[in-house]
């Protein structure tokens, strides 16, 4: 009983000073960690175990800011279709591809559709000894990667999924060598279409990733006007060269060039940005709790 009356007449701890964050955990552990770290340096609680406290302000002013981005990058989607369609075909001229094609576009019905540049280059299906070829190197390929060290394995997953895919490929037209769907100006056109789609998407996935946080109106709008900048200048150089691959190696390409080098590469880009993005909100948190 005295323990129970003493815990319950002992005198609150000091709040002590700290981010914006309120820590959700509390624990002695994580206490003492985050008093002094290796080094005797301070240690930070990672943010994954921080609650965040959410004004409703900043949410209805950071889905405003979405939407406003949204419109404008809707108002603009003629410009941005028609500077992809420009810049895709002066790649191809440079490049002396055998084929043609046009820079005029012609809009889509719908926001979310972006017109694309006609292409059409000289490909044929793949021939008996080309397929020969892609099957022995994926062969080599998959052997060659079970020899890589341990070290080494998130990207020995990553040679055999790309081995997996183009065997696929290989097995598709060594079957049905006249039945693959997809033409290189379909190809072209949605992969910018990708690009557009996320582009769209960018301020509402950084509203739910990083608008809420507690970071500067200029900390919004530089990370979804670098995403938009990094999908704008990518976009048609990405998908002239796939046509150089395409027009080298024939459609055989086209499966592992959608799948792995398409709109991932643009994910990859978008993903960093946000990795860098956050690096700021933190060493602003961290200034705030000094």
């Amino acid at each position: 009983m005295s323990v129970f009356m003493r815990f319950l007449t002992r005198a609150p701890a000091p709040r002590r000073r700290g981010p914006v964050f309120q820590h959700s955990l509390q624990h002695a552990v994580l206490g003492e960690l985050d008093r002094r770290g290796q080094r005797s340096a301070r240690s930070v609680m990672h943010r994954s175990i921080w609650g965040l406290q959410l004004p409703r302000g900043r949410l209805l002013h950071s889905t405003l800011l979405a939407l406003a981005l949204t419109l404008l990058l809707v108002a603009l989607r003629e410009w941005i279709g028609q500077a992809w369609a420009t810049q895709l075909v002066w790649w191809l001229d440079q490049m002396g591809l055998g084929g043609r094609w046009s820079a005029r576009i012609e809009p889509g019905l719908m926001p979310w559709h972006m017109g694309a540049p006609r292409v059409s280059l000289a490909v044929s299906a793949p021939q008996d000894l080309t397929l020969a070829g892609n099957a022995l190197g994926v062969a080599l390929l998959w052997w060659a990667v079970g020899r890589l060290p341990d070290a080494a394995r998130p990207g020995a997953y990553l040679l055999r999924f790309c081995a997996l895919i183009q065997g696929a490929a290989v097995f598709f037209f060594w079957l049905w060598p006249a039945s693959f769907p997809h033409s290189v100006d379909d190809h072209i056109g949605n992969g910018l279409q990708q690009c557009w789609s996320l582009m769209l998407l960018a301020p509402w996935i950084h509203l739910g990733t990083y608008y809420l946080f507690s970071v500067t109106w200029a900390q919004r709008l530089a990370v979804t006007g670098l995403t938009w900048g990094w999908l704008l200048l990518l976009a048609p150089l990405l998908y002239a060269l796939h046509a150089l691959v395409i027009a080298t190696f024939g459609v055989l390409a086209m499966p592992l060039l959608h799948l792995m080098f398409g709109v991932m590469v643009a994910i990859i880009g978008f993903v960093a940005i946000y990795g860098w993005a956050m690096s700021w909100a933190n060493q602003r948190s961290l200034r705030l709790g000094a």
